[in-house]
């Protein structure tokens, strides 16, 4: 059983997160925990200090969490998975990563929409709760079907890394898998699909990729992070680690539309 704590607002994405999480009880056991921390700056600024301000902040919660059960029901996510909503006052990341260290869960997730304009992508990425992950994040871009694959993307340094990641989570599910080994070139025209290494391949496999039934793929792609991209947009889910810059993996998978489950680089699989 793997613990998840997933931020909500009463919106759109948050909508779209709750559908895709309701996919992945089909393919895996969670045990889920929503968050709402609320936007006390929304309405301007809060009444007075002391005991007022205290029955102010009581009314937002109440208010908040009521709204947030009722954006529940509305998703019908599945019955009798998903934890009472907690509603946590603060700066939103900071409370967040406090909730993560305090009850050590196995995955973060929340909703962003995808966008052509990949400002707020990179903002995310550049946020101290995604370069100092506590555990893996899985950002929710848009609502698609488990059964079209995850894919795994990386480097040929970092791909041998990020599969006990996908061992944690999906090792015994039958779903098909695809390594994308990226090797990005700026002054490229074209897109070239490469021959796999033999070395990294043998190491892969006997990692334990090759004792899966399920259908597993590598593929080792050659070329600009705009072309690339259009690799990365039809899976069901991503993998990969984040960028520890706005480099040319992150400009990529800025482009992708596809969720992103992004995963720390030196924390232990629990």
């Amino acid at each position: 059983m793997h613990d998840v704590l997933i931020a909500l607002q009463t919106d759109l994405a948050s909508s779209i997160a709750i559908r895709f999480m309701c996919q992945m009880q089909k393919f895996g056991q969670f045990n889920i925990q929503a968050v709402h921390v609320p936007d006390l700056d929304k309405d301007g600024h809060p009444p007075a200090v002391g005991w007022v301000h205290k029955i102010w902040e009581d009314e937002i919660v109440i208010k908040a969490r009521e709204d947030i059960s009722k954006l529940i029901q509305k998703e019908n996510i599945v019955r009798d998975t998903l934890l009472s909503p907690i509603v946590l006052l603060g700066e939103r990341d900071q409370v967040i990563q406090s909730e993560l260290q305090h009850k050590g869960y196995d995955i973060f997730m929340e909703g962003l929409l995808h966008s052509f304009e990949p400002d707020m992508f990179f903002i995310k990425l550049d946020s101290d709760l995604y370069q100092n992950l506590l555990c893996p994040i899985l950002m929710v871009k848009n609502l698609v079907k488990l059964d079209r694959g995850i894919q795994v993307v990386g480097t040929p340094d970092t791909i041998p890394h990020l599969l006990p990641w996908f061992y944690k989570f999906w090792k015994d599910q039958p779903l098909k898998v695809e390594l994308l080994i990226c090797q990005f070139e700026n002054q490229a025209e074209n897109i070239t699909i490469l021959e796999n290494d033999n070395q990294l391949v043998s190491e892969i496999e006997n990692g334990g990729l090759g004792d899966r039934t399920a259908p597993y793929t590598i593929k080792t792609a050659k070329g600009p992070a705009k072309m690339l991209a259009s690799l990365v947009r039809d899976q069901a889910l991503i993998m990969s680690f984040v960028p520890k810059s706005i480099d040319n993996m992150a400009h990529m998978l800025a482009m992708s539309p596809c969720p992103i489950l992004f995963c720390p680089e030196e924390k232990s699989q629990r």
